[in-house]
């Protein structure tokens, strides 16, 4: 951002060709009923480059917020989509922002919405991720199944019914998204069928930890509805929660293997490499460029056969290398028409962050290949500062750990992995990170999410099994463990 003070002069088509480069505080003069005004832009909400872009600013001394569609071949029917999408709201007397202006810019004609800037609304994910208990949890959902049933009543159905699509401000819950907005029942409430499946959507974006929460949730919904609560309902809600999730993950687990806003991806005959937006810069391409001649400057955590494990800075962040080797020829070929373990350990990193699994972040993933042919690999992750529970627990500092609150962690994360069908493959003591008070796991080559319901328990009874063989020698932590993993078994069988 700019924070010189001084205001460009921005026009439609450098809008559309700036990409990522576009800087505020910009102004620009827009055509809205035939006035000609101008429109300072102070901050960036959304960037799509080449697509969308929304923006906080001031426009006739009042707060907006604009969206700009860039798009030239597809931006006026978006532009008509919004709005057609903001007045069924409006019409239905759903409670939103209201709509100021419509137009275009005066250079470039780049459709645009103006709408009125909620001051001291705070968006409804990060009210959501600030919750303290379940009960909170449950008022924030409560008060979104009053709002997305009065939308069904009236024939709404946001086509992508998420949580950052609202804002809270003071008590009131403001929908924001008037893009993505099926109006075709407009005037008629949704049926049953079409209401569970939006609903089913909605729910599926959570953690499924917090399934408990649902049937209250529900309960919210079907009296606004004055639907009768019956198991057969519910059981259908939860069908669709479950295929909406299962969609939804599949869906997320192909977009970190390609070019989107979160990465960059760049691939040759000779080379794959994904990394995250935020991480890349010149120092990151040079090293996934040549990572064997910046691993040569880094210190070797681990020598092992198969992989070789690196501590390296890159502008002046440190990163933890996972480079995994050829054993011999033999090795090389038959690995060579697999996925690499590089790009196994990338895709369950992201899989784990997605249900609120602590582990470390996955910056970028590297793969030597020759066309279809995979060799070398290497995977880097943040570093984690802090000690294994091996170590930990065997230190002159065991004492002085709160072995109590330790053990709930784990049992948290045990449970987080119970909700979604997922065993490790390696629950070794040193796979487990305390960092500031915190639980992390790594070592992810062998995660699996599982379909079928008994591999997951044959799976993870042998991952119940490893954890306990790493305190077989201290009973006091042993009976800890014990009487937690106790909880959790009930909840696999």
């Amino acid at each position: 951002m700019n924070h010189s003070g001084n205001i460009k002069i921005s026009d439609g088509n450098h809008l559309r060709s700036s990409g990522r480069n576009l800087t505020v505080p910009f102004s620009i003069d827009i055509e809205s009923e035939g006035m000609i005004d101008k429109l300072v832009c102070t901050g960036i909400l959304r960037l799509l480059p080449g697509k969308r872009l929304v923006c906080s600013g001031k426009w006739n001394g009042l707060d907006v917020v604009v969206k700009f569609f860039l798009d030239v071949t597809d931006g006026k029917r978006h532009f008509a989509r919004e709005e057609r999408g903001i007045k069924a709201l409006e019409s239905s007397g759903i409670i939103m922002p209201k709509l100021l202006f419509r137009g275009a810019s005066v250079s470039g004609k780049v459709p645009l919405l103006g709408l009125e800037e909620i001051t001291g609304s705070e968006d409804l994910r990060e009210v959501w991720e600030k919750a303290e208990s379940d009960g909170w949890r449950l008022d924030i959902l409560t008060g979104l199944m009053t709002v997305i049933a009065k939308q069904h009543m009236s024939g709404i159905c946001q086509e992508d019914p998420h949580i950052r699509n609202f804002l809270l401000s003071g008590e009131k819950m403001y929908t924001i998204d008037g893009d993505a907005i099926d109006v075709r029942h407009i005037g008629k409430p949704l049926s049953e069928k079409q209401s569970l499946k939006n609903l089913g959507l909605f729910f599926a974006q959570f953690y499924p930890e917090y399934a408990s929460l649902i049937p209250d949730a529900f309960k919210a919904y079907t009296s606004e509805r004055k639907w009768t609560q019956s198991d057969t309902v519910y059981d259908c809600l939860m069908k669709e929660v479950v295929k909406c999730r299962h969609r939804a993950e599949k869906d997320y687990l192909k977009k970190i293997f390609r070019e989107s806003t979160p990465f960059i991806c760049h691939k040759n005959i000779r080379r794959f490499m994904i990394c995250g937006r935020t991480y890349y810069d010149d120092p990151m391409a040079a090293f996934l460029n040549n990572p064997d001649a910046v691993l040569k400057e880094g210190r070797m955590l681990k020598d092992g056969n198969s992989s070789t494990v690196f501590l390296i800075r890159l502008s002046g962040r440190p990163l933890v290398v996972k480079r995994y080797n050829m054993k011999n020829m033999w090795h090389a070929t038959r690995r060579s028409y697999r996925q690499s373990r590089a790009w196994v350990s990338w895709r369950n990193a992201h899989l784990l962050k997605s249900i609120g699994v602590n582990t470390p972040n996955p910056v970028a993933m590297m793969e030597k290949r020759l066309g279809p042919l995979r060799s070398v690999s290497y995977i880097l992750t943040e570093y984690i500062d802090g000690t294994d529970t091996y170590h930990l627990l065997n230190s002159d500092k065991a004492g002085e750990i709160h072995l109590f609150g330790l053990v709930k962690q784990f049992g948290e994360l045990l449970r987080r992995f119970v909700s979604s069908s997922i065993s490790h493959g390696d629950f070794k003591a040193t796979n487990f990170i305390v960092s500031d008070k915190k639980l992390f796991i790594t070592d992810l080559d062998a995660v699996c999410k599982h379909r079928l319901k008994w591999r997951f328990q044959k799976a993870f009874m042998k991952d119940l099994d490893r954890l306990m063989q790493n305190w077989k020698n201290a009973p006091h932590i042993d009976a800890l463990f014990r009487d937690e993993i106790s909880k959790i078994k009930r909840r696999v069988f």
